[in-house]
């Protein structure tokens, strides 16, 4: 046998399991590249939802920080209104000498502990009255910038200034001034300072960390404060250094933004975003220290890189059904936290304590000032039943309760709530049911009027001639909160400063007057009188809230409440709730309308829909539901961005919104999707030419921000009420498949509903 033979077999063996050796070595070097490529992947969406953290993070507290801001400023701004109101007043009277008005400052001064000084100068810029004033000569700001301007301003708005160095206290200050002015000229100006701490210290009270910083500067981009836990870097009061980032970011948009850079000062990569300060010229800038944010980034890209690794001995369809599972994953939980983050802003700009119940009774969110009345944390008091802090209910009388409440519900109540420690407060209550996805929710504001409840309960508790005696000695106290007023059959016997102060009214003006002053009208005067002196005569006290009438014109709304004593005489006390009341309705506004377009969103479209509803089957008419959706915006989005696709479904909003009637609603229910109720239709097709002219509106050309000529179209569906049906779910679930078949048959059209 040659050779040859004989040793090939044992080659071509050899050949086999190198073949087989170089087929393994590819297989683990293509799952080895797949792994590389998924682990890429993973890292890179991982990356972004930190950087969209991060940017959310940075633009809630620039929210948080601008209203904390304009809130302080506001404070002192009506500070000085009302100062400015009883030097007037005792000018008016002929009692405004030096001392007097000394001490009407120092009063005013005392209500705001972050003012560095109260002060007012002559008509030459000579501050001769104030605090902490030195000897001698008086300082002079005849050269301020802002004694000049609040000359030449006749509106009475404030002036702000600064940040300047105060000539009085050394002290880097801002100052918030308005002009005095005496039948018609020019008489000084009276101003307040506020040192750049107080700033500070306002700031401090944020959690911050190292690394973090918080920034408040003019509208021109001067510092006025800034707060940087561990931060050493030196940065001038005044000085306009700020980062290429940030002035590009406000060319973009003046109002609002974010964006990421190195901080000039100390170097420090930050996420950061700023805002306008509503109403005041000045901009807070947030800035979150990129190193806490993306720490844990690197410790899970460490992990991800075990794993893949470990994942090398599994097969492919196992490390792709991995990834696909934690992709999943990623996404639902940042869903998760952008829905929390919104949520939790809305409720911690709450001052009364708002919180939601579900349809058992129990709490599915709150904000920290609810928590804080109960003396306990949200971690505590989430899914809590309402019959663990409601003194008075059990479990069972509650649940009845909510098996009778219906979607639109709403009511004021007086109850008790048992505080964590177990002491009891007295509780005015606000309750609203709204639906939510087929759901009933309690929306609940609660305000704590425990001491108010005492001072009338220790009244009500004394025999007739103490009760009288102590109501005439609580009257004598002319606080500068609570509005007081002695009455003999409505007319005023006895006021306090407050009052006066409250109603514009100068010392002494009420008195001998009837109380119709103070009424918008005869008619609420009259109704006010039926009702609360009924109360009175029955030996009962009376509380309400009710819109009263400025010296000016302008209405306010007071909290108020009486009590009767001897002889026909009765007791009043009347505290000012405007600022409550506003705060309430913007919360309202944001909890019902859309935040890009200001256009109800679907929870006030299921309110206004269940109304429309109930008018047409009532009065016989019929109602168009229309569900709209844009034709061509997608194009638009990804041809031009967002902040286009958004300033554009913005411009076509307001079309919609001008164009229909004062009784019709258009609401925003998804990304370019909208409905519309036209209701009150006396024919079957009267909803026709309304819905054509809104279709050609919307196909109008949209001219955006830079220029630049956009133009969409619109597919529509329609359901009409009642040939459609009267469930509103229904009806919608019909014109949305109406505007489905539009879109098929070639968009641009409106298609009306099988059944209408």
């Amino acid at each position: 046998m040659p050779f040859t033979n004989l040793f090939a077999p044992k080659d071509r063996g050899r050949q086999a399991q190198r073949r087989f050796a170089l087929g393994v070595i590819l297989v683990n070097v293509a799952v080895a590249g797949l792994l590389a490529l998924l682990v890429y992947l993973v890292l890179a969406a991982s990356r972004r939802a930190y950087e969209t953290q991060a940017r959310d993070t940075a633009e809630g507290l620039a929210a948080v920080a601008q209203l904390n801001v304009a809130s302080e400023l506001s404070r002192v701004d009506n500070l000085l209104r009302a100062a400015l109101g009883e030097l007037d007043a005792g000018r008016q009277a002929g009692r405004l000498d030096d001392d007097t008005v000394n001490r009407i400052l120092a009063r005013h001064r005392e209500l705001l502990p972050g003012v560095e000084g109260l002060r007012l100068a002559d008509a030459q810029g000579r501050v001769r009255w104030g605090n902490d004033l030195p000897a001698g000569a008086p300082v002079d700001i005849s050269d301020r910038d802002y004694f000049a301007q609040a000359r030449q301003r006749a509106d009475g708005a404030a002036v702000i200034g600064g940040p300047v160095k105060s000539r009085v206290s050394g002290n880097w200050v801002v100052a918030l001034v308005h002009a005095v002015r005496w039948e018609g000229r020019f008489d000084g100006v009276l101003f307040a300072t506020l040192a750049v701490d107080h700033f500070q210290r306002l700031f401090a009270r944020y959690h911050l960390v190292e690394r973090d910083a918080i920034t408040l500067r003019t509208s021109d981009l001067r510092l006025v404060a800034r707060h940087a836990p561990g931060s050493t870097a030196a940065l001038s009061i005044g000085s306009t250094s700020v980062s290429a980032e940030l002035r590009a970011a406000m060319a973009r948009n003046i109002s609002h933004g974010a964006f990421v850079s190195r901080n000039l000062p100390d170097g420090v990569e930050r996420t950061a975003a700023f805002r306008q300060v509503d109403g005041w010229p000045f901009v807070v800038i947030t800035g979150l220290g990129n190193e806490r944010f993306f720490a844990p980034w690197r410790a899970q890209a460490r992990q991800v890189a075990l794993l893949a690794l470990v994942a090398w001995l599994l097969t492919a369809v196992a490390t792709y059904s991995v990834y696909l599972s934690w992709l999943r994953q990623s996404h639902s939980m940042r869903a998760l936290a952008a829905q929390t983050r919104r949520v939790q802003t809305l409720l911690r700009v709450a001052s009364d304590g708002i919180h939601i119940l579900d349809h058992t009774g129990r709490l599915v969110a709150m904000s920290d000032s609810f928590a804080q009345m109960l003396g306990s944390t949200s971690q505590q008091l989430l899914g809590r039943h309402v019959s663990s802090w409601d003194a008075n209910q059990g479990e069972a009388r509650i649940s009845a309760w909510l098996a009778t409440i219906r979607n639109g519900d709403r009511q004021l109540v007086e109850v008790q709530h048992r505080r964590d420690d177990g002491r009891i407060l007295d509780v005015e209550l606000a309750l609203s049911v709204v639906d939510i996805d087929g759901e009933l929710m309690v929306f609940g504001s609660a305000r704590d009027v425990t001491e108010r409840k005492r001072l009338l309960a220790s009244l009500e508790a004394s025999s007739a001639q103490a009760r009288q005696l102590l109501a005439e000695q609580t009257a004598m106290l002319n606080n500068d909160i609570v509005g007081m007023a002695k009455l003999r059959d409505r007319t005023a016997l006895w006021t306090n400063r407050a009052l006066e102060r409250m109603f514009g009214y100068a010392a002494g003006e009420l008195q001998g007057r009837s109380s119709r002053l103070l009424y918008p009208s005869d008619a609420a005067f009259e109704a006010l009188g039926r009702e609360a002196y009924a109360a009175l005569a029955a030996g009962q006290n009376y509380r309400t809230q009710l819109q009263l009438q400025h010296k000016e014109g302008h209405l306010l709304w007071i909290d108020l409440s009486g009590v009767a004593l001897s002889d026909g005489l009765s007791f009043w006390m009347m505290v000012d709730i405007t600022a409550m009341k506003e705060a309430q309705a913007r919360i309202e506004h944001i909890a019902f309308h859309d935040a890009l377009t200001q256009l109800p969103n679907r929870l006030l479209l299921a309110d206004r829909l269940h109304q429309a509803i109930a008018a047409a089957v009532r009065a016989g008419t019929r109602t168009a539901v229309c569900y709209l959706d844009l034709d061509g915006f997608k194009q638009v989005n990804d041809m031009h961005g967002h902040e286009a696709g958004d300033a554009l479904l913005a411009e076509l909003a307001s079309r919609l919104q001008a164009a229909l009637r004062g009784n019709d609603t258009a609401a925003r229910v998804g990304g370019d999707e909208f409905v519309l109720l036209i209701t009150g239709l006396e024919q079957t097709g009267g909803w026709r030419p309304i819905v054509q002219r809104l279709m050609e509106l919307l196909h109008a050309p949209v001219v955006l921000p830079g220029g630049l000529l956009v133009r969409v179209g619109a597919s529509m569906g329609v359901a009409l009420v009642p040939d459609d049906g009267t469930d509103p779910s229904a009806l919608l679930a019909k014109a949305d498949e109406a505007m489905l078949h539009a879109k098929r048959a070639g968009k641009g059209r409106i298609v009306l509903a099988a059944g209408g």
